[in-house]
């Protein structure tokens, strides 16, 4: 007798794969999604620059202006060249001694004052409050590019003799969030006209703003 072995096939009554339209709008639905996730990136940035404008710049802007009205001078007037007297020139020179370099302790003198001066030199000698900020020095503050760079940004405060006006100096400055605060504050993106003004690093030579996460040096006029 003969037995006869049969394979058993299992046949699927549908076996095809997707067609271009599910493909299609699953491509939609992911691009959807990383549109979504980009676009909250731009919003926290966004919000994270005004602030930047708002909380902290304008808070030492604030501070400068507060101090003057209670001590009639300006904030970080270290230095009067002529009179080799400290605090009495009207111009704030943050750079004691005007050796070119504004050092750290320099910058934290806005806050505290030389311990070994006899006039108003910081915040805390008139009872103000320096801004909050996210670095341990109040003169800085920790910005993140959209690239997830880091840049660390130094405040000071300086003094340009040949068009004689004070002014908030700003290091380390990106070029990305240096226009975001140009539009805030002069309504354009100009780095060369307004009141915040584009300079090199060297913050001796105006220009235009460059590429996004390149640093510069920004200038805020302070004279109102």
């Amino acid at each position: 007798m003969i037995i006869t072995m049969r394979k058993r096939v299992t046949y699927f009554p549908d076996n095809r794969g997707f067609t271009l339209i599910e493909m299609a709008i699953v491509l939609i639905i992911i691009g959807i999604i990383i549109g979504a996730v980009v676009k909250g990136k731009d919003l926290i940035r966004s919000a994270e620059q005004k602030k930047i404008y708002t909380k902290y710049l304008n808070g030492w802007r604030t501070g400068y202006a507060n101090f003057y009205d209670r001590t009639g001078k300006r904030l970080g007037d270290f230095y009067d060249e002529l009179a080799s007297a400290e605090g009495q020139d009207g111009k704030a020179d943050t750079d004691n001694g005007h050796d070119g370099n504004v050092s750290d302790i320099e910058r934290k003198y806005l806050k505290t004052g030389d311990p070994l001066g006899t006039d108003f030199r910081g915040l805390d000698d008139v009872g103000l409050s320096a801004p909050s900020t996210n670095s341990g020095n109040c003169f800085e503050y920790t910005y993140t590019d959209k690239d997830g760079s880091g840049h660390t940004l130094s405040v000071a405060f300086k003094y340009d003799r040949k068009d004689k006006y004070n002014y908030m100096w700003i290091d380390g400055v990106p070029n990305e969030l240096g226009m975001a605060l140009d539009t805030m504050i002069d309504n354009e993106a100009d780095g060369t006209s307004g009141d915040f003004l584009c300079y090199s690093e060297s913050d001796t030579e105006n220009q235009d703003w460059g590429k996004p996460s390149t640093e510069v040096s920004a200038r805020w006029k302070m004279d109102f």
